[in-house]
């Protein structure tokens, strides 16, 4: 190995011992609280050191965060490419979503926080990845309404991407819910997992058009 290839791949191996830290500090605090000072003296460099490898607190916060981008992203191509029907795509993708909120929590949360933020346009190389990896899966999730479209298992009135962009919305809003809200669910009995579930009885019957529930029949026990 050149000297030129050791310095690059200790560069590289230092922006990433970089990235470890960071991940734990936002993880266990939010992102106001931490600062530059905080990650460089978590990891024991200089600041000065720590900015020759990310300018800004943002840019080091976009690189943790598209870890947990990659991760959703390998949830939507794995689902696009199951060799089964689209409808079959589209429940798995949805049911990946879900398990990658429980098994992600803080990636998930550092993903609403950078959704929500309208610095994640701006010109830097992590900032730009994740932007583009966000752009990707409405483009999976697009082409995968698009199969069921073909097969007329959803309807096919709505535009695919806006379809794509409205399930994103409501899903993020669904399990990064308002606490006030949460709270109380969760007095009527309603908890997570059941949040979930009555999500899934109120959006189905709005796209699909074979979705076999019965919309009415549970409701109207008491009336028998």
């Amino acid at each position: 190995m050149s000297i030129i290839n050791w310095k690059e791949r200790e560069k590289e191996q230092r922006r990433n011992d970089i990235i470890d830290v960071a991940e734990k500090l936002f993880f266990d605090t939010d992102y106001d609280k931490v600062s530059m000072d905080d990650i460089a003296k978590e990891i024991g460099l200089g600041k000065g050191t720590l900015y020759l490898y990310f300018k800004n607190k943002e840019s080091l916060f976009y690189a943790v965060a598209l870890r947990g981008m990659h991760i959703l992203n390998k949830i939507h191509l794995k689902s696009l490419n199951l060799e089964v029907d689209g409808i079959d795509k589209l429940h798995a993708l949805i049911q990946g979503y879900y398990d990658f909120t429980w098994k992600n929590p803080e990636y998930f949360q550092m993903l609403c926080h950078a959704a929500s933020n309208p610095s994640s346009l701006t010109d830097n190389e992590y900032t730009k990845n994740f932007t583009e990896l966000a752009l990707s899966n409405i483009q999976i999730s697009a082409k995968i309404l698009e199969e069921c479209m073909v097969e007329e298992t959803v309807r096919r009135d709505l535009n695919p991407t806006e379809m794509a962009i409205f399930l994103s919305v409501i899903g993020n809003s669904i399990m990064n819910m308002d606490p006030v809200w949460k709270i109380t669910l969760e007095a009527t009995g309603t908890g997570n997992d059941e949040i979930w579930e009555h999500y899934l009885r109120f959006i189905t019957p709005a796209i699909e058009t074979k979705h076999g529930l019965d919309l009415y029949g549970a409701k109207n026990d008491d009336e028998k």
